[in-house]
């Protein structure tokens, strides 16, 4: 007669959540000895919350703080049409900041390139929200 199958899996389940344990105890200890880590970090955490600021900015432009829809699908359709101009906004942002650094580069100009790396591509100060977006198919290829 075999043992219990659930008994197995559940060892294993907890030498998993062990080994994970283990896992984050180092990285812990390397976050607090490297402050190179803490950094990383930091910009990695501004970054996410950029992007929930964008996010908010667009669900606010029309007055709205959550989602709309009464439906899954249509709550989904609406996360989806957010998540659609919060990254046509930062592929704008940089595909102007990358025509800005060959520019810079091109010239040598070392202090336009220092300032232009403390800017984001998530940045939408620049944008307006309020208005009709009018979309054209262009015959011009």
């Amino acid at each position: 007669m075999r043992d219990n199958p659930y008994k197995q899996e559940h060892r294993t389940r907890k030498a998993l959540f062990e080994f994970d344990k283990l896992i984050r105890s180092i990285h812990t200890l390397k976050y607090f000895l490297d402050p190179s880590i803490q950094s990383n970090t930091h910009r990695s955490q501004n970054r996410i919350e950029s992007y929930h600021q964008l996010r908010s900015a667009i669900a606010q432009a029309y007055g709205r703080k959550q989602l709309i829809g009464k439906t899954d699908i249509a709550l989904e359709i609406s996360n989806e049409c957010g998540r659609l101009i919060a990254n046509a906004i930062i592929y704008y942002n940089s595909a102007i900041l990358s025509k800005l650094h060959e520019k810079f580069q091109a010239e040598g100009n070392q202090k336009a390139l220092n300032s232009l790396r403390k800017i984001s591509p998530v940045a939408w100060n620049h944008i307006h929200f309020q208005g009709y977006l009018i979309f054209f198919r262009s015959n011009h290829n």
